[in-house]
């Protein structure tokens, strides 16, 4: 019986051992070779193997990080808790609707995620540019003077592409979570003289945590470290940490940019610890 069993595991760790390997030099080798690269002093385009914790003394100390740090966190709050507003209701009106029919729409709002991500966020540029497609509307219905400069090289606009970047991955998780919530269960609430806040509160929202967990993972973690995005459309007032990290590795400034992605990292890490305990840990695993 032993031996049968030491035989099904020695079988599991090699069916497993081409994932583990593949997840071993392409994810934790770099990540090793990044970090020690942290701990070097601040040279351009050269790595010197010298042992030093400055980098990590001036991310720590110097200002500049955290109000950046802070901008990286506002625009992220903002934009999700947007994307929480919009994509609930939508996910809950397809997941009320005929199935085959909500299934067919959400199909629909997830097509725009095949398109080149760049592609959309030019496109974005297009739109919210002073000269832009959003400017001349409100202008043609009369309702600004001259065109808005807000919606443009700003945190704002970082916050409208974050939403239509990030609506899918939003709408789905709700939507999966809510379509398996029996009608009955909302009749026999209501049969039992609860009102809808009250179906919501006490039904509806403890079954979409899990929902709201994977949000924060698939959604909020990611975004942390977008740089694209603000690069292209959010100016001085939408510039987050990722744009800095891009910037140094960018410039070859490999010890001070290794050195902000581990600070990154170890933000996310805590975040993710902080939703974890909040929401319960059985939580990634439900539906």
């Amino acid at each position: 019986m032993k031996l049968g069993e030491e035989v099904r595991k020695i079988r599991l760790f090699l069916s497993n051992l081409p994932s583990l390997l593949y997840i071993f030099l392409l994810f934790y080798i770099p990540i090793v070779i990044l970090l020690a690269i942290s701990f070097t002093p601040p040279r351009k385009f050269i790595v010197e193997w010298v042992f030093t914790v400055e980098n990590y003394i001036n991310v720590f100390t110097n200002p500049n990080y955290y109000r950046i740090l802070l901008n990286t966190f506002w625009i992220v709050v903002v934009a999700t808790v947007m994307l929480i507003i919009i994509g609930f209701p939508i996910a809950y009106y397809l997941a009320r609707m005929n199935r085959k029919l909500g299934a067919k729409i959400l199909y629909f709002l997830i097509i725009p995620v095949e398109i080149n991500y760049l592609i959309r966020v030019y496109a974005w540029k297009v739109i919210l540019g002073e000269n832009g497609f959003l400017n001349l509307l409100l202008i043609s219905l009369g309702i600004i003077e001259k065109p808005l400069t807000i919606f443009f090289y700003s945190w704002i606009a970082v916050v409208i592409v974050l939403i239509h970047e990030w609506l899918p991955y939003v709408i789905v998780p709700f939507y999966v979570n809510l379509v398996g919530i029996s009608d009955e269960i909302y009749d026999a609430a209501m049969d039992l003289g609860a009102s809808r806040l009250q179906i919501f509160r006490t039904i509806t929202l403890p079954l979409v945590k899990p929902a709201i967990l994977t949000i924060v993972f698939l959604v909020t973690i990611p975004s942390l470290g977008e740089f694209a995005i603000p690069y292209l459309v959010g100016g001085q007032s939408g510039i987050m940490l990722g744009v800095l990290i891009d910037r140094y590795l960018g410039g070859f400034q490999l010890a001070i940019g290794a050195t902000l992605s581990f600070f990154l990292l170890i933000i996310t890490l805590l975040l993710s610890m902080v939703m974890i305990k909040i929401f319960g840990y059985e939580a990634l695993y439900s539906r």
